[in-house]
């Protein structure tokens, strides 16, 4: 009896001890593109001024809340935009260092979206089912 405790001790530990989580935090964006067809259509390099930040926390379990805050100024004299955009995903591991999001706002969830974890940046590739547009945006994380 107490063999098969200890197993299942054991490997109730190695599961819990593999989970996989995301950083957590704020990350500064590094740079952004929107892509279609593998052409590249808007990137953080065709504009004056860029800037972003992401921040995540995780909420229970693979559930984790991302706020995006973009800054972004065409020309030195147009008028600067900003946005926030709050979302929910469902993280689902792929890899050691790579996975899927799944959107559990109702309006995003034909939208595909990937990660990597990589060489100290977050890269988060999406699909916009309607669109066909591929948006790319990377995030240092430090």
């Amino acid at each position: 009896m107490r063999f098969i405790c200890f197993l299942i001790l054991i490997f109730s530990t190695s599961l819990f001890a593999g989970e996989r989580e995301l950083p957590v935090g704020t990350f500064p964006g590094i740079s952004f593109s929107l892509d279609k067809n593998g052409v590249s259509i808007f990137s953080n390099e065709d504009v004056h001024y860029h800037t972003s930040t992401l921040q995540i926390k995780k909420i229970s379990g693979q559930i984790y809340e991302f706020v995006v805050a973009v800054y972004l100024q065409d020309t030195p004299k147009s008028k600067a935009l900003s946005e926030t955009r709050v979302d929910r995903y469902k993280v689902i591991w792929k890899g050691e260092n790579k996975g899927s999001l799944i959107n559990e706002r109702i309006e995003y969830d034909k939208e595909l979206s990937e990660f990597l974890l990589l060489s100290g940046n977050l890269t988060i590739k999406s699909l916009v089912s309607t669109s066909g547009i591929i948006e790319t945006q990377t995030y240092k994380i430090e």
